[in-house]
């Protein structure tokens, strides 16, 4: 009896699995059209890939960017596996670029696009919770300048005690 009982087991397996072959897994977006955001969005998102950079002052650098939530969304891992690792996210509100960067700081500073050209995006502090910029230590503000297809140049500001604080010098990155 216990062979037969394996049999019908292995039967029971086979079935459901020939039920799976053929079928494509459906997108979770069926239906809905592309995500398409603001010009600003619509920039950084060419950076979607993996890039590095050497700095004098933090040696070799890695970032990457990748689409997430049907492409509304841009994560930037920063110095993954690292002590350093950092994470941006950056979405459309109301039409408009926003950040969050979750800092090796342990705050998580929020800003906004205060300025765009063809070649760049510059960021700047939003009313953060749990933020005090006269007395926390802080990113305070980034600049990306696209200057072609495989580079870009990110300059960061920091803040410390209600005012600018040294980040480093800017950085070029280069697509990998």
């Amino acid at each position: 009896m216990i062979p037969y009982a394996r049999l019908l087991v292995l039967a029971a397996c086979a079935t459901l699995a020939s039920c799976q072959i053929g079928q494509t897994p459906k997108a979770c977006c069926d239906g809905m059209p592309p995500y398409k955001g603001s010009t600003a969005f619509e920039r950084m998102k060419t950076l979607v890939g993996k890039w590095s950079a050497e700095s004098p002052m933090m040696g070799k650098m890695n970032t990457e960017f990748r689409l997430l939530a049907g492409d509304s969304v841009i994560e930037e891992r920063f110095a993954g596996g690292t002590p350093m690792e950092m994470l941006s996210v950056y979405h459309d509100v109301n039409g408009k670029l926003t950040m969050t960067h979750y800092c090796m700081l342990r705050n998580q500073p929020r800003m906004k696009l205060v300025k765009s050209s063809a070649d760049s995006l510059t960021f700047d502090l939003a009313p953060t919770p749990g933020l005090n910029p006269a007395k926390d230590k802080h990113m305070h503000g980034a600049t990306y300048t696209f200057l072609d297809a495989n580079h870009f140049k990110l300059e960061g500001v920091s803040w410390e005690n209600g005012k600018s604080s040294p980040c480093g010098p800017p950085v070029v990155f280069t697509r990998q």
